[in-house]
């Protein structure tokens, strides 16, 4: 049996699964989050040690950013999953005023999540806890760049999840390639913009939906007006988490050139309180997850002069947090997402020659922007188009389950955290409930349109005006007692009609 005709199988059971509705009810769907949250404390040692051997990454560090921010994801989708099933009514029209109007959402279907390295369980289960609360069936394929994790959360998965909803699969490129070939209900994809290309162009071919959470090359502005202690210090700190192996990791700096030197001064200082004169003695500082992304970066820091950092080891993988100046534009550090702990620096003057260069860019996952002036923060809320403006801080804007988390353009489609998650898995059908009796009240749309006046008052009942008056006359017309009276006679008029509400 092919890969292919192996997970057909599996998606035809889950299709199974999910015809017999089994995931719709609440209970079902709150029942399969708390056996997620009990499988993240089942997990949690036996994970903790895996990823500190795939990457040598600290307990603590793992934990927070990667298993306590996922627990968080499940607490606030526990809480809020009931308001986010209810059915979503809206205003009508005075046409339609008795009418029942609303959006209800419904699971799409099965549903294939591809996740990431990085940040392993909380780039797959993540978004399955939206998926879960959707009501939808899903296959979660897991990355197979840290293999130790990989094996640790499909075990626990298997363990705690309903198999006859929900599977795991690990596997390389061929697993992924086999899966892209099946019709999903909908494709989640965490990764590389390259990679990102190949899942659209598959799921283009059955014009399946996708969400697309890739990255791209996350600038930060320093403005002369901003503490640049503060700034240095929560920079160096973003970039530095996972040895800057983060989508939204900071990846290049525009400073201010009055700034320039105390920014590297401080940031050199603030890398030695966090991870000592040597980061590579730090239990604190991750190692990059395999020789092919080391040689990658190591070769980047050719492309520039190194002012911090540089250092690396061949048997270990490590490479110190490096900053670059004098980077030219068109090197290849300022071309590619960096994904490492290397931070180009430029200074800028005349900040329009900033703005003028991220319009030659794709558009980035996050800007970041450290400065006390408020009219040079709305300016860059304006002009600069990024998936997330952060101002003053660096990765924490993911912290907030209310502050939708995605990319635009090249950077991705689609976002998530929250409701926004549950939302990316369920179809909001919109209801239109009319009562079948009243027809009297709807005589007034039928012809003949033997009458400019109910013309007019079809108008001015069911149709939104632009503020002024236009060509066509609809902006002046307005529902008086007269033409409100002259409807309702007419109605009664009409033949086959009753004077209790028509037929």
């Amino acid at each position: 049996m092919s890969l292919e005709e192996e997970y057909q199988k599996i998606q035809d059971e889950l299709q199974t699964s999910f015809d017999s509705g089994v995931t719709l009810p609440y209970e079902y769907r709150i029942g399969q989050l708390k056996k997620c949250a009990a499988m993240i404390k089942a997990m949690e040692k036996e994970y903790l040690e895996a990823v500190h051997k795939d990457m040598r990454k600290h307990p603590m560090e793992t934990n927070g950013t990667d298993l306590k921010f996922t627990e968080s994801e499940l607490g606030y989708a526990m809480k809020h999953l009931k308001g986010w099933m209810a059915d979503q009514y809206v205003k009508t029209d005075l046409l339609n005023k008795i009418d029942q109007a609303y959006l209800c959402p419904e699971p799409k279907g099965v549903i294939v999540i591809f996740g990431a390295w990085n940040y392993p369980v909380q780039l797959a289960l993540s978004p399955l806890v939206g998926a879960i609360c959707a009501g939808c069936c899903a296959v979660v394929k897991l990355s197979e760049v840290a293999p130790t994790a990989s094996a640790v959360m499909k075990k626990y998965f298997d363990l705690f999840l309903d198999p006859l909803c929900y599977r795991t699969l690990e596997g390389g490129v061929d697993t992924a390639t086999a899966l892209l070939k099946l019709r999903w209900d909908h494709i989640f994809f965490t990764g590389s913009v390259s990679v990102g290309k190949i899942v659209a162009k598959a799921a283009a071919v059955n014009l399946t939906p996708v969400t697309l959470e890739l990255g791209g090359k996350c600038p930060v502005i320093v403005d002369e007006n901003t503490n640049i202690d503060t700034a240095a210090k929560r920079i160096i700190w973003g970039k530095c988490v996972n040895a800057g192996q983060t989508c939204i990791a900071p990846d290049y700096i525009y400073c201010h050139k009055k700034q320039m030197p105390t920014l590297i001064e401080r940031m050199k200082q603030h890398i030695t309180d966090m991870y000592g004169e040597d980061p590579e003695q730090s239990d604190g500082f991750a190692r990059i997850i395999n020789q092919g992304h080391y040689n990658r970066l190591k070769s980047l820091m050719n492309d520039g002069t190194v002012v911090i950092g540089g250092k690396t080891n061949d048997e270990t993988n490590y490479i110190s947090p490096t900053i670059l100046t004098n980077t030219p534009l068109d090197s290849k550090v300022m071309q590619d997402e960096i994904f490492g702990p290397i931070l180009p620096i430029m200074e800028y003057e005349d900040i329009q020659s900033v703005f003028k260069f991220f319009r030659t860019r794709e558009k980035p996952l996050v800007c970041y922007l450290f400065s006390s002036n408020a009219k040079l923060v709305d300016e860059v809320k304006k002009k600069v188009s990024a998936g997330t403006l952060d101002v003053n801080d660096c990765l924490m804007h993911m912290m907030i389950p209310t502050l939708p988390f995605g990319g635009v353009g090249h950077s991705g489609i689609g976002k998530y955290h929250g409701k926004s998650t549950f939302d990316q898995f369920s179809h909001h059908k919109s209801v239109l409930h009319k009562p079948i009796g009243m027809e009297s009240v709807n005589n007034l749309r039928y012809p003949p349109y033997d009458a400019e006046w109910k013309q007019n008052l079809i108008y001015s009942l069911a149709y939104y005006k632009p503020n002024a008056p236009t060509s066509n006359g609809f902006a002046k017309y307005a529902v008086t007692s007269t033409m409100a009276g002259a409807a309702f006679a007419y109605a009664y008029s009409y033949p086959g009609s009753s004077g209790s509400g028509g037929q």
